[in-house]
């Protein structure tokens, strides 16, 4: 099903960004920018006209962590979607105070990923 409502990709997991991008196009998900660190995200997402409405972030960013990252973009738009996606269960509360709208742990099955994307494009 396509969708107005874009999709942004924050992950230093090449491969994973790329599983996600082909899953995406595959189910007609309109991807907004991908980004593999958090000062590249902010870049692109200060600067795409048409802003996501929901906004993968992984918690271990080269750079900066998820939580630093989501607080900015919410900063930016705060109505923006951020699925949070960490392997450390940890952090899962920080995430959800901060302001996630879902937090999903790594390694995160395909058909949940695709599942909670089209269920918050389509709210």
């Amino acid at each position: 099903m396509i969708n107005d409502v874009s999709v942004a990709i924050v992950d230093d997991e090449r491969d994973l960004v790329r599983t996600y991008e082909l899953l995406f196009k595959r189910r007609g998900i309109r991807l907004a920018f991908v980004a593999y660190d958090g000062h590249s995200a902010i870049e692109r997402f200060n600067n795409t006209v048409d802003k996501p409405g929901v906004v993968i972030i992984d918690y271990r960013l080269p750079d900066m962590d998820g939580l630093d990252l989501m607080k900015e973009v919410l900063a930016l738009r705060s109505g923006t979607k951020i699925v949070f996606i960490s392997g450390d269960d940890t952090v899962r509360q920080d995430a959800m105070d901060a302001g996630a709208t879902v937090f999903l742990k790594k390694p995160a099955d395909i058909k949940m990923i695709t599942e909670t994307i089209n269920a918050l494009i389509n709210s």
